[in-house]
């Protein structure tokens, strides 16, 4: 593939109520994100009770707790795969309640899972041009004839797999085929194939799952620079909290279907619910009663020929 020098990514289409916040000014707290009094239950089991989330445009918001908090089920709802019981989800002011995933999609909503979903047999640049398939709107007819308009949509695709693969590091990859890249490689093309669609505001889940140490540590600068370079906001469900801690501008902590805390992530990992729903409460482990352990004597030193007994040898 040849690759031309610089290649400026796609520019992000402004929605008339975010035009309308900027041009306000930086007092108007309008969120781009958020989702009120969300509540699911399967059969008898309360899974998300009264969740509510807010997400500032440009910020990059932490969100943790215990496995079986309801973190997934949350972005489930928000992304349009489950269905909630109560509750909306507004992105920049327009409810998304009963719109399909796709149509989700379409109004700038991006979302990875916690397994990477990709066409193994194809290259790094295939899975690309078909995840930019949001972006197509000629016809079998256009595309099969190569009119120019198809030609045009397909040289913008080109540009915008080039730009992305850029921004998320895998430009080396870009003819390998995905089963044959590692795991945490395919992660980050998993990452690219849904920055490729332009979204606007993202749902991560679990990126830094499975992957190895020294690509945790390069996860965060990643993110950030993706934030600043696609203009793109991210809620992200984490287990590794000091990444995420770093990471984030704010977070929310999750606990048995509910949020327990949030605010800035200092604030909240010193949270006594947030240390409780990790470390166990006190009354129940006996963190604050428990007696130290005693201190084992050391065995005394044999020294060379004596008996296992201790005795002094014959």
């Amino acid at each position: 593939m040849s690759r031309s020098t610089s290649v400026a990514l796609p520019a992000q289409p402004v929605a008339p109520a975010q035009a309308a916040r900027s041009s306000e000014g930086d007092t108007n707290t309008t969120s781009l994100f958020e989702c009120r009094g969300i509540d699911v239950s399967f059969g008898g089991l309360k899974a998300l009770s009264d969740v509510s989330v807010r997400v500032d445009e440009g910020e990059i918001v932490g969100m943790i707790g215990p496995n079986g908090a309801g973190k997934t089920t949350l972005f489930n709802v928000i992304s349009g795969f489950l269905v909630a019981n109560s509750g909306k989800v507004l992105l920049d002011g327009r409810d998304l309640t009963g719109l399909l995933p796709y149509e989700r999609a379409r109004l700038g909503l991006g979302r990875t899972f916690q397994q990477a979903l990709l066409y193994r047999d194809l290259s790094v640049l295939e899975n690309l041009l078909i995840a930019s398939h949001r972006h197509t709107r000629r016809g079998l007819f256009s595309n099969g004839l190569r009119l120019g308009a198809a030609a045009r949509e397909e040289r913008e695709a080109l540009e915008r797999a080039r730009a992305t693969m850029d921004v998320v590091d895998l430009t080396p990859y870009w003819e390998k085929k995905a089963g044959a890249l590692s795991y945490g490689t395919l992660r980050m093309l998993e990452l690219a194939c849904m920055l490729v669609q332009a979204p606007r505001f993202v749902l991560l889940d679990e990126p830094a799952s499975g992957i190895a140490q020294r690509e945790t540590e390069a996860l965060g600068p990643l993110l950030r620079r993706i934030r600043e370079q696609m203009q793109t906001t991210i809620l992200i469900i984490e287990h590794d909290i000091p990444m995420v801690s770093g990471l984030s501008d704010r977070m929310y902590a999750m606990d048995l279907g509910k949020v327990i805390a949030e605010g800035a992530p200092a604030q909240v990992l010193a949270h006594p619910e947030v240390v409780a729903s990790y470390l166990g409460r006190p009354e129940t482990v006996g963190l604050e009663e428990s007696p130290k352990p005693a201190r084992r004597r050391p065995a005394p030193r044999r020294t060379a020929g004596a008996p296992r007994g201790g005795g002094s040898p014959t």
